[in-house]
C-alpha cells in the first residue's frame, strides 16, 4: 500500500513538474521581438507534446519580415501564408499548402496547420530556441538551423 501510495505521488509530482509555465518564465525567456524569429529557418522539433523527429528540410518554418510570409513544412506539403507579431503574439492567416498526400506524416502536419491557426504567444527561449504558448501550455518549438 505505501508503495502504490508512493507511486502515485511521484508520478503526480512528475506531471505537475513537466507542466509547470513557471520552468518557462524562469528560463532565459525574452520579449519577442520582429528581428529576434524573422528571416531565419527554424527546425519544428516539438508540437503538442510530441517530440519530432526528421530532418530540417522536412520540418522547419521561416519567417521573412520583408513580406510577413510564411514558409514551412511538417513532414508533407509545402506550406505558406502571412504572419504578424504584435506584443509577444503571433498569428498566422492564409495559411495554404500544397496538396500531396503522405499516409505517415499528415497527422504532423494536420497538428502544425491547426497550431498556425491559433494566435500564440510567443517566447524566445534564447537566440536558437522559441516556443508557441496557448493557454501557458508549450504547443510547438523551434530550434535554429545552423
Amino acid at each position: 500500500m505505501k508503495l502504490q501510495i508512493l507511486s502515485i505521488a511521484l508520478y503526480t509530482s512528475i506531471v505537475f513538474y513537466s507542466c509547470d509555465s513557471s520552468l518557462i518564465q524562469s528560463s532565459n525567456a525574452k520579449n519577442v521581438t520582429e528581428q529576434s524569429i524573422t528571416n531565419k529557418k527554424w527546425k519544428i522539433t516539438l508540437l503538442n507534446s510530441e517530440k519530432i523527429q526528421g530532418d530540417e528540410k522536412d520540418f522547419y518554418l521561416k519567417l521573412n519580415s520583408n513580406s510577413n510570409q510564411l514558409e514551412a513544412k511538417a513532414g508533407c506539403n509545402q506550406l505558406f501564408g502571412e504572419f504578424q507579431i504584435k506584443d509577444n503574439f503571433i498569428s498566422f492567416s492564409k495559411i495554404g499548402s500544397t496538396k500531396m498526400y503522405c499516409g505517415d506524416t499528415m497527422a504532423i502536419e494536420n497538428s502544425f496547420i491547426a497550431i498556425l491557426s491559433q494566435t500564440s504567444k510567443v517566447v524566445v527561449i534564447d537566440s536558437s530556441k522559441f516556443i508557441l504558448l496557448k493557454d501557458d501550455i508549450v504547443i510547438a518549438q523551434f530550434e535554429l538551423v545552423k
